[in-house]
């Protein structure tokens, strides 16, 4: 059965062209690692085809053994509501349904009100809640029905947005019923004084209720010839950030992030003590131009470096980014990174890095990626 629905869903889209009308276009992706070891890494296949105000695509993934994931897309529009549904199957060794979801938008007088249901197999939870590959299915999040095994499961969200305020609520159904699973509210644009403004959000869920608040105020004081400052203050339980970012009109964008949290003894509202402020690192950021940028992040606690995203043990990190027009009207962009260890020879340089997309043709563009670990992996993306 899941043989066939695999099969006819890829022909229902694939066979629009039989009536010879609508547009065809495509793309085919290809990486493979040339060192350490020698191999495919993935060559991906994408047709879609647009016709009736409609788009359908169809994803063809394949791996070193075969076909390995198929994905079926459709977009479109009915009525007043944008719909847009996906569907994915496992190609190997046999056919198999992974999972979908199926969203649903409208807008109205100012008013935008969104529906979101979202299906999983029990075998493929830890694909589409992967912090690994987040682009390849939903988002980096943590399964919602891991605590009950051998479960599929299903997500509804609910959105609402009218400036300035945004809702987002989020249920879950582990085959034991519907329940609440989290919920955020978004304030944007809000006026303060003297062309200040500021934002705000909070999000909480059904395991610890409160998960984090985030104030930002844009435009707090302006010095002169174009520079001016944006701070930004994010609340969880287990740390606090800190970011101030500097704006330089015509020139460039630094922004300065502090990693901190704050220093407490005991553990009830009556022996609680606030000590102080352990600052855990930070990060310097100037953006020159559209995609040229230094970033520079440092630890003084790696083993807190998992705490904002980073991998523990983290040291410093020194990363250059540059672009520019390449042949055929493309453009290119190559990314250098340096990873720094505590000590060590020449400068305690733990790693090089480089990542780069240069276009050959219009429609033909080759990506290099390079550690000194070592590792190469060459690919190229082709459109048509």
């Amino acid at each position: 059965m899941k043989r066939a629905l695999a099969l006819c869903t890829v022909l229902a889209v694939l066979g629009f062209s039989a009536f010879g009308i609508g547009t065809f276009s495509g793309k085919w992706e290809t990486r493979i690692t040339l060192i350490a070891p020698v191999g495919l890494d993935y060559t991906k296949l994408t047709l879609n085809y647009t016709d009736f105000g409609w788009t359908f695509t169809g994803l063809f993934s394949f791996g070193s053994s075969g076909l390995d994931l198929v994905k079926i897309t459709a977009k479109g529009a009915a009525g007043p509501l944008s719909i847009t549904g996906n569907a994915w199957f496992d190609a190997a060794p046999t056919p198999a349904w992974m999972g979908g979801d199926l969203a649903t938008t409208l807008d109205f007088a100012g008013l935008a009100l969104g529906l979101t249901v979202r299906h999983w197999d029990k075998d493929y939870a830890g694909d589409f809640f992967s912090a690994t590959d987040p682009t390849k299915y939903w988002y980096p999040d943590t399964e919602p029905c891991q605590t009950y095994a051998d479960q599929a499961g299903m997500m509804y969200i609910l959105t609402a947005k009218v400036d300035p305020i945004s809702l987002k609520v989020r249920f879950v159904d582990c085959s034991w019923g519907i329940e609440f699973y989290d919920a955020s509210v978004s304030l944007t644009g809000l006026g303060l004084c003297c062309g200040i403004t500021y934002d705000a959000s909070l999000s909480i869920n059904k395991e610890s209720g409160f998960e984090s608040l985030t104030f930002t105020v844009k435009d707090i004081f302006s010095i002169c010839c174009g520079i001016s400052f944006d701070a930004s203050v994010t609340f969880t339980t287990s740390g606090k950030t800190i970011d101030l970012k500097a704006k330089f009109a015509g020139f460039a964008d630094a922004c300065f992030t502090v990693f901190a949290d704050l220093i407490k003894d005991g553990g009830s509202n009556s022996d609680l003590y606030i000590r102080g402020l352990r600052v855990d690192g930070w990060k310097i950021k100037c953006s020159l131009g559209d995609c040229n940028y230094v970033e520079f992040v440092s630890f003084l606690s790696p083993d807190n470096a998992d705490l904002y995203g980073y991998p523990e043990g983290t040291f410093e990190i020194f990363t250059l980014g540059f672009c520019g027009p390449g042949c055929c009207g493309g453009q290119y962009t190559v990314k250098l990174g340096i990873e720094f260890q505590p000590s060590g020879a020449l400068f305690g340089i733990k790693k090089l890095s480089a990542d780069m997309s240069i276009p050959i043709m219009t429609n033909f563009t080759i990506t290099v990626k390079f550690t000194s670990t070592p590792s190469l992996k060459v690919g190229w993306v082709f459109t048509f």
